[in-house]
């Protein structure tokens, strides 16, 4: 049941639309920061951190307001409890969990939040290739994946499953722009790095 406004009237329903609804808000401005960020990283590295993180802040935020704003057409269709899904969501979510708190253990939080790629000045931070990182290039990537497809089965919005694919592509275009930012600061190191390591998929180790 649906109250006036649109949303669920109580429930597991009302937890499942707010879970959706935050997660379209905060999802695709976070997801859409690092091609502003990459794309533009000349542009921004000469304009300063102080400018490049309230012009980048001003951009996302309107994004996540407009997404707000269309929230009724876009959690219009929804269906009903995910039922089974929810084994398979919490599997993808415990699986994020563990990927996130191994990357928590070489990331400082200015690299979480881009301040090596946007820096005007070049920072003194080694090429990360320890840890998780000796087997995955972006393992960070892959724990947004895994996020997205939690969501999306535990609360079985369409919206929130269209989400998977566009995170997916969005993901690995910025991935590219990445990698091409990484090599110009790391050279040699990190195309060694590449053919090392695998982006997504670790492999299999042999014996």
């Amino acid at each position: 049941m649906r109250g006036v406004d649109g949303q669920p009237a109580h429930g597991m329903d009302t937890v499942r639309y707010h879970v959706a609804l935050l997660t379209l808000v905060t999802f695709i401005p976070g997801i859409l920061f690092w091609p502003f960020a990459h794309g533009l990283v000349h542009s921004w590295r000469q304009l300063g951190l102080a400018i490049s993180y309230s012009v980048l802040g001003a951009i996302l935020i309107a994004i996540g307001a407009g997404v707000f704003l269309l929230r009724q057409p876009l959690l219009a269709v929804e269906f009903g409890s995910p039922g089974w899904f929810g084994l398979p969501a919490g599997l993808c979510f415990g699986a994020a969990v563990v990927v996130e708190v191994q990357c928590r253990k070489h990331l400082s939080l200015r690299t979480l939040v881009g301040i090596p790629e946007l820096s005007p000045t070049s920072t003194s931070q080694p090429l990360l290739d320890q840890g998780i990182y000796a087997r995955l290039r972006h393992p960070r990537y892959v724990v947004v994946i895994l996020s997205v497809f939690a969501v999306a089965l535990f609360t079985n919005y369409l919206a929130v499953y269209l989400l998977c694919p566009f995170a997916c592509l969005a993901l690995y275009g910025i991935t590219l722009m990445e990698e091409r930012e990484l090599v110009e600061r790391f050279g040699q190191a990190y195309e060694q790095y590449q053919r090392r390591v695998p982006r997504f998929v670790p492999r299999i180790s042999k014996g």
